[in-house]
């Protein structure tokens, strides 16, 4: 099936969101929050996932201990969670259709990139240990290193200082709505590429573009 093209303006320097962006793991983390919670006889469906989609790990932890029973021990149900996301990633993590010809449309045209994530530098590292991808990134902005979480855009203002642009002359892709309205916020040029959740249509309409997948983008 023919997609739309849609042709990026020019831009110093690129930044990515990781999860639902990069990887399809959207789909991995629902899974775990609906097996683990299992395993602790609470209710929990992939519905439920829904308010979780592109919140940070401690943030969605805090959550549900405000849904779950008061006899579960969020300690060992985060061990738990943490233990099912690492399996299930072991064979289903994979990434989003478009990106790697993207990926490597940008490394030749040398452009500066980072990657801004809402996960802990530790998993990012462990997420990208069957690729390449890590080593072309020149800034990694992860969970611990910001106070406040997408959807404020701390995290995207840093990227940028530490790449030494100005905001408005990057390009930022993300998936999610939290994650799209930190760098709309942050006054990146955003690409959405919608995964696990629709974007909401106030958040869309002040992206520069809501496509499909990467496949779509090119370059003038």
């Amino acid at each position: 099936m023919f997609m739309k093209q849609f042709m990026l303006p020019n831009a110093k320097a690129m930044l990515f969101d990781m999860d639902g962006t990069i990887f399809d793991s959207e789909s991995i983390y629902c899974q775990a929050w609906v097996d683990t919670a299992a395993k602790f006889n609470q209710h929990f469906t992939a519905k439920m996932y829904d308010e979780f989609a592109g919140v940070r790990s401690a943030e969605c932890y805090r959550m549900a201990s405000e849904m779950f029973d008061a006899s579960v021990d969020m300690q060992s149900f985060i061990s738990a969670h943490q233990t099912s996301v690492a399996q299930l990633k072991i064979h289903n993590l994979r990434v989003k259709q478009g990106f790697d010809q993207f990926f490597r449309q940008c490394i030749d045209k040398n452009l500066p990139m980072a990657l801004v994530t809402s996960t802990r530098r530790e998993i990012a590292i462990k997420n990208f240990s069957n690729t390449d991808y890590l080593a072309y990134f020149d800034v990694m902005i992860c969970a611990e290193d910001v106070k406040l979480a997408k959807p404020e855009p701390e995290c995207y203002l840093k990227a940028c200082t530490e790449l030494n642009t100005e905001a408005m002359n990057t390009l930022a892709f993300e998936d999610s709505n939290p994650g799209a309205l930190a760098a709309i916020r942050a006054g990146c040029q955003t690409i959405i590429i919608p995964d696990y959740l629709p974007i909401e249509p106030e958040i869309a309409e002040k992206a520069l573009a809501v496509v499909d997948s990467f496949a779509q983008l090119t370059f003038e």
